[in-house]
């Protein structure tokens, strides 16, 4: 099958999805009290992130506008899943501040990458391949989306109770050791040090990989003192970080290198993020317990 049919086939697959997702999801404001283009955004990116990700966990080369080392796939596929499953908490329990949240994540972790993609590493992409283009419309309407609901100002909930204190020390604890750790590998992608920096030969790669870390400091750090925030940040950061252990144990089997401090770092989050979760009262996200 060839590239441009590849891609045909995936728009069809994301187009039919979408569909069945807005009969679901896509009728009124809901709880959250958003716009359409609010309602739109949380769809596609729901959406497009579960439809998306078993593309680049497989590393399909047709799947992704540049091509990624297999690791960095895997991991690209870890984060859409991340998104796909939160978008989807926030879909199924909308509230003002949960969706307010999601775009936040959304820009933080696609307007750097952008902005590297266009000023620093265009030559990486190849513009008579279609997947080119669909990265850059799929980054534009994502980011315009979202900046147009922020702009609309803030709707307020209900008051919402704190975390408690060993959910708010990890959010601070965690959140400080990723950003300090995503903000390094964004900016200096190709420091010599493997463990932390695990592709020093393509900048592009690292600065994706970096853009997650940052996303999820900024998932912690904006919900230390809501605890429906706190529920909906630690279900992202546990679904990535359980995927990051995931995408490094394939190539532990595969007979290549693992990357021992990556497996050890996000196994540590995803399971005391998700044990955390787990352990907080009223697991289930409502939208009264989510301001």
């Amino acid at each position: 099958m060839t590239e441009d049919l590849w891609f045909g086939v995936a728009v069809i697959v994301l187009l039919a999805a979408m569909a069945a997702a807005f009969a679901r999801w896509g009728r009124g404001p809901g709880e959250g009290g958003g716009s359409p283009v609010g309602r739109f955004v949380l769809i596609a990116t729901a959406v497009g992130g579960l439809i998306g990700a078993p593309f680049w966990w497989l590393d399909l080369a047709p799947s992704f506008a540049w091509d990624l080392p297999p690791l960095a796939s895997r991991m690209l596929g870890v984060a859409a899943l991340a998104f796909g499953v939160t978008g989807v908490a926030v879909l199924e329990h909308p509230s003002a501040a949960r969706e307010r949240l999601f775009y936040i994540l959304i820009l933080a972790y696609l307007v750097p990458l952008a902005l590297a993609a266009v000023f620093l590493h265009l030559d990486r992409f190849d513009f008579a391949r279609p997947v080119t283009y669909g990265f850059f419309a799929v980054v534009i309407v994502l980011c315009v989306g979202s900046a147009l609901e922020l702009s609309r100002g803030r709707r307020v909930d209900a008051a919402q109770p704190s975390p408690g204190a060993a959910v708010r020390g990890w959010l601070l604890l965690a959140g400080l050791v990723l950003a300090v750790w995503g903000a390094a590998l964004f900016l200096v992608p190709t420091a010599p040090y493997p463990q932390l920096f695990n592709w020093p030969q393509d900048e592009l790669s690292s600065r994706l990989i970096a853009a997650m870390l940052v996303t999820v400091a900024v998932a912690f750090f904006l919900s230390r003192r809501d605890a429906g925030l706190a529920r909906l940040a630690l279900l992202f950061a546990g679904v990535y970080g359980i995927g990051v252990v995931a995408a490094g144990l394939m190539n532990a089997v595969g007979g290549k290198p693992m990357p021992l401090l990556y497996v050890t770092g996000f196994g540590v989050i995803g399971l005391v993020s998700l044990g955390l979760l787990a352990g907080m009262k009223g697991m289930r996200i409502s939208p009264q317990a989510a301001s």
